[in-house]
């Protein structure tokens, strides 16, 4: 069992993934507590509002409720209205329900719980014989809602700040090789993982700058992880830039030295010569121009990485 690596063996339990779980958990405690019809609606609400960050749980909290809300509404009204075809109701219920969630632009995931609610309180009304039953279940959900809440504000709130660094690192380091693929080798490298790193790292990124309420995470940390992610960027576009050109020019004595003192270096078994690649005058410029912000964007995110 000791011989199993991580690559083989990925299941991992994250901190989100832990307060998801125990929020739940607690929910579901505190609707036997409270003797609700069906405590597990109390963990309905607390799994739609645990987020990644305090501001977008609260986000989150603010959309649920507002969908629970007018789900348990609508299925009072069609209770009412479509008693004995409740399959009819539950079709034009769910196609509104997904409407107006969309014009309130909530996520797809708070409308899909928002339609839960709605067809649970659709079906379970009449067996309940009381129309304000979907009072109860909005108010269990709510309640499921603010424990979900407490939950992610007091146990390690999420920060993300080492984390996107980490990400900003593995970019740049995958960069490297696809400048050396290009550049020396005279291929054209597969951007394709490198796209998915940079996009993973832009929503972690997208997490930290939404955030308002984690008094952890500080402002002046944040600008310094945009300014790398910044320079990234730079970096990314230029090996596109360089990538886009189809011929083979040769790196200008100054950028090859660069590269060299990066350890980039050609290939001795190589019998071709790249660097004499045929390319007319203006290809040679424009190579070398990308090919001069790339190394000039990758040494000053190393001197950032270095504070």
């Amino acid at each position: 069992m000791s011989s199993i690596s991580t690559k083989q063996f990925p299941l991992r339990i994250g901190m989100r993934t832990f307060k998801t779980a125990l929020a739940a958990g607690i929910a579901v405690a505190v609707g036997y507590m409270i003797n609700s019809p069906y405590p597990p609606f109390l963990a309905i609400g607390a799994l739609g509002c645990m987020q990644s960050s305090i501001t977008a749980s609260l986000k989150g909290a603010r959309d649920l409720t507002i969908g629970n809300f007018i789900g348990a509404l609508l299925a009072m009204l069609f209770t009412m209205t479509f008693n004995g075809h409740l399959s009819v109701g539950c079709f034009l219920g769910v196609l509104i329900m997904i409407v107006v969630c969309n014009s309130l632009h909530m996520h797809p995931s708070t409308t899909s719980l928002a339609c839960v609610v709605f067809c649970c309180c659709l079906m379970d009304i009449p067996s309940q014989d009381n129309l304000l039953y979907g009072m109860v279940r909005f108010r269990d959900t709510c309640i499921g809602t603010i424990i979900a809440l407490g939950v992610n504000m007091l146990i390690r709130p999420y920060s993300g700040a080492d984390r996107a660094k980490a990400g900003i690192l593995r970019a740049q380091q995958a960069m490297l090789p696809l400048l050396e693929q290009r550049v020396l080798r005279g291929r054209i490298p597969d951007l394709r993982d490198l796209r998915i790193k940079i996009n993973d790292l832009d929503s972690r990124m997208d997490v930290l700058l939404d955030e308002r309420m984690n008094k952890s995470l500080k402002k002046s940390e944040v600008a310094y992880l945009r300014g790398c992610q910044q320079l990234l960027w730079k970096m990314r576009d230029s090996l596109i830039g360089i990538c886009c050109i189809d011929t083979t020019p040769s790196p200008s004595e100054n950028n090859l030295a660069r590269m060299n003192a990066l350890g980039l270096t050609k290939d001795e078994k190589q019998t071709e010569n790249i660097l004499d690649g045929m390319c007319d005058a203006q290809d040679f410029v424009v190579f070398n121009y990308y090919l001069n912000i790339f190394l000039d964007s990758n040494e000053y995110l190393n001197q950032l990485m270095q504070l």
